[in-house]
């Protein structure tokens, strides 16, 4: 019989072991899926030093029961891993399965915050999902998986879960979206000459412009500049277009795209200086 946390009222961590070589043989015998999601609490170990163990014991129970009334005892098994990591074991699901009920669940805590000490605190967790037999064979790597992308969750912006299967390509997007970006915003020519990878390259742009804190209406695919204004930024980095919009707090450039429209809004206080309309032709070929 599985025993559960005096704490948070959920199964102990003594118990997982036994608890997913059974899931694992009853999967392995039916085959069929199951699937790990391990959860680790946003930011408590700077509340639980701010305001104490038990404060941060409430805050422990408040998140575990949200949890438990989140979770079906027949669609998951919940434990608590040790401190404020949780791990779900998800018998006969598929890791997209369980990562639709981990996302409805960070929805909930957005729904439901916590209150003490007469303020209203915001949790979120930053969740893994591995997946039998897709992400492995034995219980331990599952685990052992899930936890990795957990921790992929939790170094890339928190609040999110990560499936196991997904970071390769999630930490291909991001160097690409870098370099993309960098391409973007230093002035430099891009050509992309299949249109089919037209989709991907415009949405890493979007991305990465909006984290460098600009906005992008749509990104050029190939560009011809003739006459151009020169934008300096205080990062070191240059953009060249036509300036076509500007007050005291933006300028909007033209970006000069042969195919459609696109344009780039810039902060003014990301601006070093403004180099006005110079003639330079440059041949493309």
């Amino acid at each position: 019989m599985n025993e559960k946390d005096f704490l948070t009222g959920c199964l102990n961590k003594e118990s997982i072991d036994s608890t997913l070589d059974r899931v694992r043989a009853q999967s392995s015998f039916g085959k069929t899926p199951f699937s790990v999601l391990v959860i680790d609490l946003d930011h408590f170990k700077e509340y639980n030093d701010k305001y104490g163990h038990m404060d941060g014991d409430e805050v422990l129970k408040y998140f575990s029961s949200t949890l438990r009334l989140s979770i079906r005892e027949e669609d998951g098994l919940i434990f608590r891993f040790g401190g404020d990591e949780f791990v779900v074991v998800f018998p006969d699901k598929r890791a997209e399965e369980a990562y639709s009920i981990a996302v409805e669940i960070i929805k909930t805590f957005k729904r439901r915050p916590f209150l003490s000490r007469g303020k209203m605190f915001k949790l979120s967790f930053s969740g893994g999902i591995a997946s039998y037999p897709i992400d492995g064979e034995e219980s331990d790597a599952i685990l052992g998986r899930a936890d990795k992308a957990m921790y992929f969750s939790k170094t890339h912006g928190r609040g999110r879960v990560t499936l196991y299967r997904r970071i390769f390509l999630k930490m291909f997007e991001r160097s690409a979206l870098i370099f993309l970006s960098a391409l973007l915003l230093t002035g430099i020519v891009v050509y992309i000459q299949q249109s089919s990878f037209k989709g991907y390259i415009t949405n890493w742009l979007k991305s990465g412009v909006k984290q460098a804190g600009t906005t992008l209406s749509s990104i050029p695919v190939k560009t011809y500049v003739k006459d151009f204004d020169v934008i300096h930024f205080k990062s070191g980095q240059v953009l060249k277009g036509i300036i076509k919009r500007e007050d005291e707090d933006e300028i909007e450039v033209d970006l000069n795209i042969d195919q459609g429209v696109g344009s780039v809004t810039i902060k003014r206080s990301e601006i070093n200086s403004i180099d006005r309309r110079t003639k330079e032709e440059e041949t493309v070929k």
